[in-house]
C-alpha cells in the first residue's frame, strides 16, 4: 500500500505490521456495478464544482491521516469503515454525477446487510464499488447483492501489471 500526496505527486509507504493488512483485507469486498460510465466526464464534473466545495475537499484531505492513525493503530477497524462511509458522502457532494440512484440503492442494501462503509472507486457513476464490512457480515452482503459480479482480490506490494481477460482463451 501507498500514500499518495497530490501536492507534490510523492509516495510515501505505509508501514502496517503483515496482521493488521490480514485483517484490512479481510474486511474489504468488491463488487463490479455493471454501470458503465465516462469517467473523464464525471472527473470535470467534479473539478468544475471545486471552488464550491473546498471545505469538503479539506475534510477529505484530514480524514487521511485520520485513516492513516486507524491503520496504524490497534483500535477496531470500524472506526476506518465509519470514516470511509463518510468520505463517500463528501465524494458525492463533489458533484451530482458521482452517484447515480441506482448505486445509491445497491450501496444502502449494503449497509442494511452489515456493510459499514465503502465508495464507488475512481470518478464515480459506476465501475467497482468497494465495501468495508466485518468478515461475518460478507456472506448476508453477497447475498443481498447477488446481481453484482464479486470481485475477489489481495493486496500487492509489486506495482502494476497488466491482466488480460480472455474468456474464450484466445
Amino acid at each position: 500500500m501507498n500514500f499518495i500526496e497530490m501536492t507534490f505527486l510523492t509516495f510515501t509507504p505505509i508501514i502496517l505490521p503483515a496482521h493488521r493488512v490480514k485483517l484490512l483485507q479481510s474486511h474489504l469486498m468488491l463488487c463490479f456495478t455493471g454501470f458503465s460510465r465516462i469517467a473523464s466526464e464525471i472527473a470535470k464534473a467534479k473539478i468544475d464544482n471545486l471552488h464550491h466545495r473546498e471545505l469538503e475537499l479539506k475534510r477529505m484531505r484530514g480524514m487521511v491521516d485520520e485513516a492513516l492513525l486507524i491503520l496504524q493503530g490497534e483500535q477496531s477497524l470500524d472506526d476506518f469503515g465509519v470514516l470511509l462511509d463518510l468520505a463517500w458522502r463528501y465524494k458525492r457532494s463533489l458533484s451530482d454525477r458521482v452517484s447515480t440512484p441506482e448505486i445509491d440503492a445497491i450501496y444502502e442494501a449494503a449497509k442494511k446487510a452489515g456493510a459499514i462503509g465503502g465508495k464507488i472507486l475512481g470518478a464515480g457513476g459506476g465501475g467497482f464499488l468497494l465495501l468495508f464490512a466485518r468478515p461475518e457480515d460478507h456472506d448476508a452482503i453477497r447475498e443481498k447483492l447477488n446481481y453484482l459480479i464479486h470481485v475477489p482480490f489481495n493486496f500487492d506490494n509489486s506495482g502494476s501489471k497488466v491482466v488480460l481477460y480472455q474468456p474464450n482463451g484466445l
